[in-house]
């Protein structure tokens, strides 16, 4: 058994399982050196997967009589930008750009989102953020269908990436169908 004394700290350090950690003699060397928590990231790998690294898990803990807990990490919901003419577009600050719920091919002047209710969320002068945060967009106006905005911070924009928008109450679900068939599964 292993005496150690930060076994009871307050502070928790949380690894992240996957393929390049997932090997017992990985777990082992995370383990030893102060992992409390293995999370598992249900946003990629499969149900296999995931039980072969809980079983490694749970072997390594058994191994070193050291409790470790396992974090199911949700993909939860995600909005995304649809697909786009070319491979990416640049999109230049001070230029306009829409944000639509219709099913377009996107370019540099407008982009197709997953949330059909998207523009019925926001509101002018609300931030949107595209491709992990590179590009951000200012909200202009709406319509049932469209967000027109104006671009902040430029950058390149690919096809099928996040769309974020901070301190906006959006009508989507905290838990998607896929977020309660992974649950099951853990």
């Amino acid at each position: 058994m292993i005496s150690d004394p930060n076994l009871f700290r307050k502070t928790k350090i949380v690894c992240t399982i996957g393929p390049a950690s997932g090997s017992d003699q990985m777990i082992e060397k995370l383990a030893l050196a102060g992992m409390n928590v293995a999370r598992l990231n249900f946003s990629h790998g499969t149900y296999e997967q995931h039980a072969t690294h809980i079983e490694a898990i749970r072997r390594v803990s058994s191994k070193l009589s050291l409790p470790l807990a396992i974090l199911q990490d949700l993909p939860g919901p995600k909005i995304r930008t649809g697909e786009l003419k070319k491979e990416a577009v640049w999109l230049n600050e001070g230029d306009d750009f829409t944000l639509t719920n219709k099913q377009v091919v996107g370019d540099e002047h407008i982009a197709s989102v997953s949330l059909a209710s998207l523009p019925n969320d926001v509101s002018p002068g609300n931030i949107i953020f595209l491709n992990d945060g590179a590009i951000k967009l200012e909200v202009v106006s709406t319509t049932n269908s469209e967000i027109r905005c104006k671009v902040v911070v430029g950058g390149m924009l690919a096809p099928k990436r996040g769309v974020n928008i901070p301190s906006v109450r959006l009508n989507v679900p905290s838990i998607t169908d896929e977020d309660l068939s992974h649950l099951l599964f853990g």
